[in-house]
């Protein structure tokens, strides 16, 4: 959920601050962030109106390395 850091980051939001309008702990916002723990349905939809110009599905998804065959050269 790196991306969703950098949505903040890019927004000029700190984790904390984004923790505080979700109404969570800094160190649960953290744990969401690692991928510890899951955001709530209720979360997601705060989320969602935090960054609207995002879409949340991509923000919350798995970041995955891309292999050889992703890369848009094969290299």
């Amino acid at each position: 959920m790196l991306r969703l850091r950098r949505a903040l980051t890019a927004k000029g939001m700190s984790t904390k601050e984004c923790a505080t309008l979700l109404n969570i702990s800094e160190k649960t916002m953290y744990n969401k962030i690692m991928g510890a723990n899951e955001f709530s349905y209720g979360e997601a939809q705060k989320l969602r109106s935090i960054l609207p110009e995002y879409n949340i599905d991509y923000l919350l998804g798995e970041e995955t390395p891309l292999t050889p065959t992703d890369h848009p050269t094969g290299q």
